[in-house]
């Protein structure tokens, strides 16, 4: 776990169903995104990578996090892979909605249909 401007940030990572399970707790933002990125944009060039990244514990996201949503999503299709985000909170989930960023990333409302979106 790691500290920055009294913000706590961590993540937990565990391989189901042939998928790569990330999960993100506390603010996504530009003091906390570099202790993510780098580690979650080497499983995104990896051929076929199937991700799904369950937001439940998130609860910010600024234009830094979501600029490595973003990046993780290109990167992904270039590799032939895919990145889902799931379970975002009510307030995140309609900012997405109201930036229409929703059409663009793979989002979905829960972890089973994340990892059934993957297939």
């Amino acid at each position: 776990m790691s500290e920055h401007a009294d913000i706590i940030f961590d993540f937990t990572e565990e391989d189901r169903e042939e998928c790569l399970l990330l999960c993100p707790k506390g603010h996504f933002n530009h003091s906390t995104v570099p202790l993510i990125r780098d580690h979650l944009y080497a499983h995104c060039c990896e051929n076929g990578c199937r991700i799904v990244m369950c937001m439940k514990d998130v609860d910010m996201i600024d234009s830094a996090g979501l600029g490595v949503m973003v990046h993780a999503h290109k990167a992904c299709d270039k590799y032939g892979g895919m990145i889902v985000f799931s379970d975002f909170n009510e307030m995140i989930a309609k900012n997405m909605k109201m930036l229409s960023v929703d059409k663009y990333l793979n989002f979905c409302p829960d972890l089973q249909s994340a990892f059934e979106k993957l297939g």
